[in-house]
């Protein structure tokens, strides 16, 4: 949702709408953080190394929802049942995003191409979640602790996103930078969808709570849309300040052995 500074502040001073954003993001941050505990158990043999990153990120993103569902306390609320339509790890989850989640839902097991969906799952969703927490803790200066609550969890987004960056390298240097690129576009393209239809369903809430008058309603809801036709013609890793995977170059057969991988070996999506 393209937050601007004073809707921002005007959703997270007021109880109801901080309650319904905190409520949202412990529910994506459990369901998430479940998700991967599956997968890592799930990995196939080949793939055991990328396993207990998987598992130890998946620990963290169910300590986060713990400490987000901490936020609301603090206020003396309660958190709330998120409306569905608004719930953006669902809509995800619910259009079979991952291809992991919905093989293990049928007792399938996992092969490289499902860890690679995977990871690029992760990657797109965790871009805009940690772009996103930025800019809440900047805008809870009255509250130090519940600050320094959504930088600890902004860091670990940003651990998970090195961490899927890194995997995603592993997969291009042993001759998938093909299929790296392709799943990095399509999950980048169902995030946007959903976040685009989470976001309208959102401000139709916020809207009801805040008491917005119908004109502003409707310019937020274009700009959605508008960030939505970027995404689309852009691609969602483009508008995160991603590139494509490159394949990298074959070694150099004379070259010593101490000498270090060239760029294109080491490139990374945030180059």
């Amino acid at each position: 949702m393209p937050w601007t500074k004073d809707l921002l502040r005007e959703a997270l001073d007021d109880d109801a709408s901080f309650r319904l954003l905190c409520s949202l993001a412990v529910g994506a941050e459990a369901r998430n953080g479940r998700g991967n505990g599956r997968v890592a158990a799930s990995v196939p043999p080949a793939r055991r190394d990328l396993a207990p990153g998987m598992a130890r990120h998946g620990a963290r993103q169910e300590r986060n929802a713990r400490l987000l569902g901490e936020l609301p306390g603090r206020r003396g609320l309660e958190t709330v049942a998120v409306p569905p339509e608004a719930d953006h790890a669902l809509l995800l989850e619910r259009r079979g995003a991952c291809p992991a989640h919905v093989k293990l839902d049928r007792g399938e097991p996992l092969n490289e191409r499902d860890v690679i969906a995977h990871l690029a799952h992760a990657y797109a969703a965790e871009s805009r979640a940690a772009a996103w927490l930025a800019p809440v803790a900047e805008r809870l200066p009255g509250d130090p602790e519940a600050a320094r609550l959504v930088r600890e969890v902004a860091r670990t987004k940003r651990d998970h996103l090195a961490y899927c960056r890194e995997g995603l390298l592993r997969f291009v240097r042993t001759g998938h930078g093909a299929a790296v690129r392709l799943l990095l576009r399509e999950n980048a393209l169902a995030e946007a969808r959903a976040h685009h239809d989470a976001a309208l369903a959102l401000l139709a809430h916020l809207g009801h709570l805040l008491g917005w008058r119908m004109a502003r309603s409707v310019v937020l809801e274009a700009r959605v849309h508008a960030v939505y036709a970027l995404e689309r013609l852009t691609g969602r890793y483009r508008t995160a300040g991603l590139v494509p995977f490159e394949r990298p170059a074959p070694p150099d057969r004379t070259a010593g052995a101490g000498v270090p991988p060239g760029p294109a070996a080491t490139a990374s999506p945030g180059a």
